[in-house]
């Protein structure tokens, strides 16, 4: 059928308009004299539409007064038209084709440098690195080695985790993650306390260096003194040592999440309104004009680029949008089912916020029900090691 559709539009055809009382004794005459017609439609009892070749066209001359018909022209379609139009205005055509080749010049540049992500690292730094590398604004995009300048990203600059580049259209992305700095190595010469990390009940607790001031059973908050390391005893001076120790506390943890018990699925019913658009660079041009007829719509996206020319992309891309007139139906889930979903999903959301090497002592899952909806919350118990050093800031008198 593709195949058939190009012939025409290369051939070129006229979609007609037949008017008479014997539409029948007409498309007979056609048929006799080997013209072709399709995609015929009846408008009412006295009038036809149809699509014919320009030769089938100018054949129909010999069958109209016989068939007691009229036909006019509705609309001409296809390639000889087209260039017909074209030769017509030169000066329009030459204009789009300069148009065009400054729209596809100027897309072929970098002309904004977006960074993301730095917090501790200056913009500037970051700029220079990238200059450096060939990433600035003004260069030629497609002679950039996206992956060569994250690669060196990551070797020349220390402290970061990650770097991502991104090109859309005219802008680059630079999106980056920093190193997070480990705890503070606190040198056994300097005085220091061991605080809670986090807040917990402590289990146990073994103070190698300095006091402890926290027994088992006790609720401690975040940045509470576990074990000191300022010694007082009675008679003597007030002496400053490096604290040691491990403090094991109960911690917990809590997740909340909710799913409905119905689910609505969108059904096509088979009206569709097809949306073209030519994307240039950033710019878009939109050729189907009308708005979109339904409420409810299902949309599903074509996008088709135009070949490389000798390793350069052209920056124009045919958008085709289909949106298909849509009913919703509800489908009913199962309790046990949402509850399977919506334990495995908490699950799974919890361990990302816990540290590794972890130990879970215990987990309780409460799920409430009510008209169309169930609510969960987990919450896990674990037995980590909340204690970090600490400096002691002494006064010197």
């Amino acid at each position: 059928m593709l195949v058939v559709k190009l012939w025409n539009f290369f051939r070129g055809y006229v979609l007609i308009k037949i008017e008479g009382l014997c539409l029948e004794k007409f498309i007979n005459y056609a048929i006799a004299r080997g013209i072709y017609l399709w995609d015929i439609v009846r408008i009412d009892y006295t009038t036809l539409e149809a699509k014919v070749s320009l030769r089938g066209y100018k054949e129909l001359r010999h069958i109209v007064k016989r068939a007691g018909c009229k036909v006019r022209i509705r609309e001409k379609i296809g390639y000889p038209f087209f260039m017909h139009k074209i030769k017509a205005r030169k000066m329009f055509t030459i204009g789009f084709v300069v148009s065009m080749f400054i729209i596809v010049l100027m897309t072929s540049f970098i002309w904004n440098v977006e960074i993301k992500g730095n917090d501790k690292i200056p913009k500037e730094a970051i700029q220079k690195y990238l200059t450096k590398l060939g990433l600035y604004e003004g260069v030629f995009k497609y002679k950039l080695d996206i992956s060569d300048i994250e690669n060196s990203m990551m070797i020349e600059m220390k402290n970061l985790a990650w770097v991502g580049i991104q090109i859309q259209g005219t802008k680059a992305i630079v999106e980056i993650v920093e190193n997070t700095d480990p705890p503070e190595n606190i040198p056994k010469s300097i005085p220091c306390d061991i605080v809670a990390a986090k807040k917990g009940v402590v289990e146990k607790f073994i103070a190698k260096n300095g006091d402890a001031l926290v027994e088992k059973g006790d609720i401690v908050e975040k940045g509470q003194i576990l074990i000191t390391g300022v010694i007082t005893r009675e008679g003597l001076d007030t002496r400053y040592v490096h604290a040691l120790g491990e403090v094991f506390a109960k911690t917990y943890y809590e997740e909340n999440d909710e799913m409905s018990l119905i689910k609505i699925r969108k059904i096509k019913t088979g009206n569709k309104f097809t949306r073209r658009i030519i994307k240039i660079g950033n710019n878009q041009i939109i050729l189907s004009l009308g708005e979109i007829p339904y409420n409810n719509v299902i949309i599903e996206k074509k996008n088709k680029s135009l070949p490389e020319w000798r390793n350069i992309k052209v920056p124009v891309e045919i958008i085709i949008e289909e949106y298909y007139e849509a009913m919703d139906q509800k489908d009913a889930i199962d309790k046990n089912t949402a509850k399977k979903a919506l334990r495995e999903n908490m699950m799974v959301n919890i361990m990302k916020k816990m540290p590794k090497n972890i130990k879970i002592l215990n987990k309780h899952i409460k799920f409430i029900e009510e008209k169309n909806k169930i609510k969960a919350k987990l919450i896990i118990e674990a037995l980590e090691q909340i204690g970090r050093q600490q400096r002691i800031q002494t006064i010197i008198k």
